[in-house]
């Protein structure tokens, strides 16, 4: 009996670990939106790191797209808070702009994410 219990703690005890270590290896990232303007303007991710960045507009309707990260479908930017997951796979700066024209100064609406290893 001593040996069942034991065997069974050992294994609970060995999936523990690997449960936050799978938490710990992902990041979560909050973008804003204000006309004209992303914050923050750079985002720093990992290669091959999951990431959860949630999308809220604080003032105006926005959109972006970066398939450099794996963000491949623009994703409407609201007051309401949108959550999306990537997994970038190459190392890089990537430039990104405003998907949504927002007013006189969309065009220079841009935010930057450089993945690193």
């Amino acid at each position: 009996m001593k040996t069942l219990v034991t065997v069974c703690l050992a294994t609970i005890a060995a999936f523990v670990p690997v449960q936050q270590a799978a938490a710990a290896s992902s990041q979560n990232v909050t973008i804003r939106a204000k006309n004209f303007a992303f914050s923050p303007a750079v985002v720093t991710l990992k290669q091959g790191q999951t990431t959860h960045i949630t999308f809220v507009s604080t003032q105006g309707v926005h959109g972006l797209t970066v398939p450099e990260i794996g963000l491949n479908q623009t994703v409407t930017i609201t007051t309401r808070p949108t959550t999306v997951t990537v997994r970038p796979a190459r190392r890089g700066t990537f430039v990104s702009h405003c998907a949504i024209f927002c007013g006189v100064g969309h065009a220079h609406m841009q935010i930057t994410f450089k993945v690193v290893k």
